[in-house]
């Protein structure tokens, strides 16, 4: 593990030409298992692709890959350089979920008429070409929590709404009281905006680059606005209860392509590359002397 860090710095510090007709490194840096983010380095002016698919990495050589919540099988990574490259196989791991039971839901958002089904499939192309748009930036390596709240409910959980077995949760809820600030975990462009989604209510969607996405749901207010470049740190809206909610919460997502990822994990991954926050330097106490009696 040493060597390869040490092979990766050299590889950024600009040194290439020395080793110009070695195999392309691959280095990845988290587990291969089900709904992580993995995040990868390959010798910059690698051509990369994945199961035959390519990639982009960004120019210093860094990129990401999404697993999703039920994918199986094996990952083929390949680099190519030149006349040399590399291929890495990796089987993706299982792992186990939480079985969740949300009642008190409104009963149509569990089971919704015609009507109601056919304003949800249409606002679903909304957020699947929302997603698809190509974000020309510089992945952000670094990403952080959006919202400071209590997890009320984790990736990948198998819900059953008011008794009826529904779609698995891929996403990471925190709860807090209504109005809490929302605020963008990385650089990004504002995708899409929609102030009324039947079933996730007040919506924003942030591309970042590499084909990453988060969305915000169920929030009570919206500050973006579609097409605006905003900045890790800067206010996205409050959160709420809007659409289909119990209580308030923000529903964060994130996603790689149409793979749905835990966005825990991939802030754990994401840490490797935040600069490591100073401590807080320690102050003396002051002596008191004893007074003569």
């Amino acid at each position: 593990m040493k060597r390869l860090f040490l092979i990766l710095f050299f590889l950024t510090a600009g040194q290439t030409a020395a080793i110009a007709d070695e195999a392309p490194v691959l280095f990845l840096n988290g587990q291969v298992r089900q709904g992580e983010m993995l995040f990868g380095f390959v010798s910059p002016q690698s051509e990369l692709t994945v199961n035959g698919e390519k990639i982009i990495p960004r120019k210093d050589g860094w990129f990401v890959i999404g697993i999703g919540r039920d994918d199986k099988g094996t990952l083929v990574f390949n680099a190519k350089k030149g006349s040399r490259e590399t291929t890495r196989t990796f089987t993706i791991k299982p792992r186990k979920w939480n079985i969740q039971r949300v009642d008190g839901l409104p009963q149509n958002t569990v089971t919704p008429s015609e009507e109601e089904q056919k304003r949800i499939a249409d606002e679903a192309v909304l957020t699947q070409q929302a997603r698809k748009k190509n974000i020309d930036m510089p992945f952000p390596l670094c990403f952080s929590m959006p919202a400071v709240g209590r997890i009320s409910s984790v990736y990948g959980s198998q819900r059953i709404m008011n008794g009826v077995p529904g779609n698995a949760h891929n996403a990471l809820d925190i709860a807090n009281k209504e109005g809490t600030k929302i605020t963008a975990p990385a650089d990004g462009v504002v995708l899409l905006v929609h102030d009324d989604m039947f079933l996730s209510g007040k919506t924003v969607l942030i591309g970042h680059g590499q084909d990453v996405v988060t969305s915000y749901i169920h929030m009570s207010k919206i500050a973006v606005k579609e097409g605006q470049k905003i900045k890790k740190g800067q206010e996205i809206g409050r959160i709420g209860m809007t659409g289909r909610a119990t209580g308030p919460h923000l529903h964060w997502t994130v996603s790689w392509k149409d793979k749905r990822i835990d966005p825990q994990v991939f802030l754990k991954n994401s840490e490797k590359f935040c600069p490591i926050a100073p401590k807080p330097a320690k102050t003396k106490k002051a002596k008191t002397k004893k007074q003569k009696r």
